[in-house]
């Protein structure tokens, strides 16, 4: 956690430098921003995989799923009550 915390203020630090580097003046070091971004990649591909963001839209899809079964079966059952209520009025009259 403590690597993936300071491997992201790094990157934000890179992105911030690259994005002023139009507006600024002075010369910067472009060897020393290689060198902090070669840092983050070599420790980024030390961190660990960390696949949470998919198991989450995963379950969230497998919800979204049977919340909409639910409602498709009520909606059916609300529709067969209504023709069962037509067809008991039609032959009523």
């Amino acid at each position: 956690m403590r690597k993936l915390l300071l491997a992201s203020v790094s990157v934000m630090a890179f992105a911030s430098a690259a994005a002023n580097a139009d507006t600024q003046s002075t010369k910067i070091d472009f060897q020393s921003l290689i060198n902090t971004a070669m840092t983050n990649v070599k420790m980024a591909e030390e961190l660990p995989t960390n696949d949470a963001h998919i198991i989450v839209k995963k379950q969230a899809r497998a919800i979204l799923d049977e919340q909409v079964q639910i409602k498709l079966h009520k909606n059916l059952l609300v529709m067969a009550e209504e023709q069962e209520r037509m067809r008991a009025e039609a032959e009523a009259e």
